[in-house]
């Protein structure tokens, strides 16, 4: 399979990686799958899922793989703040970007050095995984490769940041890997901006502040949107 990299691919990938989850399910055939196609044996469905209680979040995903994918069924669970979708050329599209599982995945260079989609995938993996403070914004992952790697598309962006682990207190705990942009890089972090609603006041609250500094200038932001689904002719 040939992948052609685009912003809602790189989108997914990012929230998969985050919150987001992918197993195979082994389902037995229906009597009319069985009558119809003469096929007994059981069969694999391949899932995505993602979780996130920031509703805004929920609809980027469903849209970006409706956009993919527009004949594909997003179910969405509201009372789990969970969606998923059964889709396997969207299955093995992810396995080939380096996602293995929720503590094993990486980051293709193709992502790491598009200006574009470097800044999509680190929106949505901070949508995820980031938190904003008054003194800082961090982003956690017990995966230290791909944590090294974030830290370098930070680099890459002009962001200033710091590294640091913090021991589990059990031993089936793994070790949690900190990135931290101290609040004299928020401004340049505005390039890269958040879509959580909550994150996303907060953060522009705190860069109001900081613009209150002589010297300050503030750089815009070029909004990230989904491409409309092909209509169906």
């Amino acid at each position: 399979m040939q992948i052609e990299l685009n912003e809602n691919l790189v989108h997914i990938h990012a929230h998969v990686c985050g919150d987001g989850n992918m197993y195979m399910k082994k389902e037995k055939r229906s009597p009319s799958a069985i009558k119809n196609s003469r096929m007994t044996e059981p069969f694999y469905r391949h899932v995505i899922e993602y979780t996130n209680y920031c509703p805004e979040l929920l609809d980027k995903m469903t849209l970006a793989i409706k956009s993919l994918f527009p004949k594909t069924y997003v179910y969405r669970d509201n009372k789990k703040r969970r969606i998923q979708a059964r889709n396997k050329p969207l299955y093995c599209m992810l396995k080939m970007l380096k996602y293995i599982d929720g503590s094993n995945w990486d980051i293709p260079q193709e992502i790491v050095e598009n200006e574009r989609f470097r800044k999509i995938w680190l929106r949505a993996i901070f949508d995820d995984e980031g938190s904003v403070y008054k003194s800082c914004i961090v982003c956690y992952n017990t995966n230290k490769k791909a944590v090294l790697t974030i830290q370098k598309m930070l680099a890459l962006e002009g962001i200033r940041t710091t590294l640091y682990n913090r021991l589990p207190t059990k031993l089936k705990y793994k070790i949690c890997y900190t990135i931290r942009i101290p609040s004299e890089s928020f401004l340049e972090f505005k390039k890269i901006g958040f879509d959580h609603s909550i994150k996303k006041k907060k953060y522009e609250d705190y860069c109001k502040e900081k613009m209150h500094r002589p010297g300050c200038v503030q750089e815009g932001v070029v909004p990230f949107t989904f491409e409309s689904p092909r209509q169906n002719p």
